[in-house]
């Protein structure tokens, strides 16, 4: 736009005619006075101008009011926006502040008063925190999840596991000293040793544990099982070590039922599927069904058996499945039991676990829908109805936990399994939530994954399969891969063998991976860290770890101590934006746009006008 000297003064009278020309055909303004405001010909002829209006290096006496009055405009404009935005910034800080405390879920709520729920989210969004493989773990987990954004506004899903589950425990001896009075490091009576448990070392027991929730009417009773439920059952199991684990099972999920039934939101519920992988040793069994039972519950049936032959003395006898071992009948089991490899299951609702044995899919879970003959005489023998396969219309599964207002229909007692891991056989476990099976048969989803070593890419094929079948549900899919070589390893090696309570590699004064992670979070609490509570939709459905995020031009509020007041308008120059004019090229060195283009002065002097 700017060139050398001008070639002529003809050129510029050329110049301001035409452009007298064209003002004259413009409509005309509301203001008549238009003559004794226009600025000179040069600033209608498109040149720059100055910060106050002037054409650069003019400055006439008859114009100085009129500079004044817009300076002052100006400024106080710019005082007057400067504060609303100061103001809003203060303001809609507060609102923000007041509408984080009003959207604070029931869960984050109620993790100030219990700590354990306040467990953040760990490796692949694990709702139990944070648990990773030992140097002898036998097994790997892989998830993978979706929340279904084309269906699904929400994700209701939840998973846990652990690689370090609580160790078998010994069996109770009748020798043993207060042994009834056993007390969890998760009951209220431990709460006390939690900051010792924090510095205490993990044991390793290659005890796995693994579950999905699939949430309903919220996700309140999905994130609550994934951050409880495996608590529960730790402390069950240590205070019932005789009794068989399927009948913990129950007794866990009963428990869990009774407890969110004192909690808000009893309108929401959730389905389970739960999987104990654990070491035993274990003895043959002609009453079992897998041939075989572990020392503790089969001691104890002896002990039972043995107290049932001697005669009735009136007094009332204990919970048999719990009964104290004789130290003899201990010891003479214990020389012919038999390390192995044992997979708990329990469900409620229509989540499925399913085992690949030598390519066949082996289904471990049972489906409780309103469509099913069995549940559907349950539903009527409770004094429900089946309508559109719905419990009264309303829930498509006739097992949950959670669902307290309608309890009495929909049971939460799990569907429970126990299978012998065969090394040389199994090969993995999928669970899963519905919106996989819906659109899936079981050998389907096993010939798919099968020849994937990676459970984290299995689990994603199998979420992806699911998503190109159109389901319509949130998906959450959990592949857990035996590794062969290390589990007959394990087995074999007697010696140096690790998870049952008693082994040489199970020194005293180590705690629970589950323990280890609630006093870890309990502690950083103490000390004034206290972290997020994590839930199901934490990371948006992915199971995968999430990119961390750069915060570091993250928006940072500012607060104010007092409002901010308008300042006045100056009326003197000092307000008149500063400009330098040496630094611009004088009038006579502006080209016009004639001499630019005689294509483009035209438009070039309408605009300059318009402005």
């Amino acid at each position: 736009m700017f060139g050398g000297s001008s070639n002529s003064a003809a050129n510029k009278s050329e110049s301001a005619a035409s452009d007298s020309s064209k003002s004259d055909k413009k409509s005309p303004s509301p203001d008549t006075k238009t003559d004794s405001t226009r600025p000179s010909d040069h600033a209608t002829s498109g040149g720059k101008r100055s910060g106050n209006g002037s054409p650069p290096g003019r400055h006439h006496a008859d114009t100085g009011t009129e500079k004044k009055r817009r300076s002052s405009g100006v400024g106080s404009k710019a005082s007057s926006l400067i504060a609303s935005a100061k103001n809003t910034l203060n303001f809609s800080q507060a609102s923000r502040s007041n509408s984080d405390l009003n959207t604070q879920t029931s869960l984050q709520k109620l993790g100030k008063q219990d700590q354990s729920l306040a467990v953040p989210q760990g490796q692949h969004n694990n709702s139990a925190g944070d648990s990773t493989p030992g140097p002898r773990s036998t097994f790997r987990v892989g998830v993978w999840e979706d929340r279904n954004k084309k269906c699904r506004r929400t994700m209701e899903d939840t998973h846990a596991f652990l690689y370090n589950f609580l160790h078998t425990p010994a069996p109770r001896l009748a020798t043993d000293p207060g042994s009834p009075n056993l007390k969890s490091h998760n009951s209220g009576e431990g709460v006390d040793a939690q900051s010792e448990h924090a510095a205490q070392n993990m044991m390793e027991t290659d005890n796995g544990y693994f579950a999905i929730f699939d949430g309903h009417a919220g996700t309140f009773a999905a994130d609550w099982c994934g951050k409880k439920l495996h608590l529960i059952l730790e402390e069950t199991i240590r205070k019932n070590p005789n009794v068989p684990i399927p009948e913990l099972l129950d007794q866990t999920f009963t428990n869990v039922d009774a407890q969110l039934e004192k909690l808000p939101l009893k309108n929401s519920g959730c389905t389970a599927a739960i999987a104990v992988l654990r070491w035993e040793d274990r003895v043959p069994s002609s009453s079992s069904a897998t041939g075989s039972q572990a020392i503790a519950p089969a001691a104890a049936a002896a002990s039972k058996a043995s107290e049932a032959s001697k005669p009735k003395d009136g007094k009332t006898e204990d919970d048999s499945s719990n009964t104290a071992v004789p130290e003899a009948a201990h010891a003479k089991l214990k020389g012919s039991a038999q390390r192995q490899r044992v997979l708990y299951t329990a469900n409620v609702g229509d989540a499925r676990i399913i085992l690949c044995r030598a390519g066949k899919a082996l289904r471990l879970s049972y489906d409780h829908k309103g469509s099913d003959e069995n549940e559907g005489k349950r539903i009527a023998n409770a004094g429900g109805l089946i309508l559109n396969n719905r419990v009264n219309g309303v829930l498509a599964v006739t097992r949950a936990l959670g669902d307290t207002y309608m309890k009495d229909l929909v049971t939460g007692h799990p569907y429970t399994t126990e299978t012998v891991i065969q090394a040389e056989l199994d090969e993995f476990i999928i669970i899963a939530c519905d919106g996989l099976w819906d659109v899936c048969s079981d050998q389907e989803a096993v010939d798919l994954v099968r020849d994937i070593q990676d459970p984290v890419a299995a689990s994603k094929l199998l979420v992806d399969h699911a998503l190109s079948r159109f389901s319509t549900d949130n998906l959450s899919c959990m592949i857990v891969r035996f590794d062969k070589a290390a589990l007959l390893k394990n087995q074999q090696n007697k010696d140096n063998a690790i998870g049952v309570e008693g082994d040489s590699a199970d020194a005293g004064g180590k705690v629970s991976e589950a323990d280890k992670i609630v006093s870890s979070t309990k502690q950083m609490i103490a000390e004034g860290g206290a972290p997020a509570v994590g839930v199901s939709a934490s990371n948006s459905g992915r199971g995968y770890d999430p990119v961390p995020v750069d915060d570091s031009d993250a928006f940072k509020p500012t607060t104010l101590d007092g409002p901010v007041e308008e300042e006045p308008a100056s009326l003197d120059d000092s307000d008149q934006p500063e400009v330098d004019t040496s630094a611009l090229p004088q009038p006579d060195a502006i080209k016009t746009p004639t001499e630019a283009s005689p294509n483009t002065a035209e438009p070039a002097a309408k605009s300059s006008r318009e402005t």
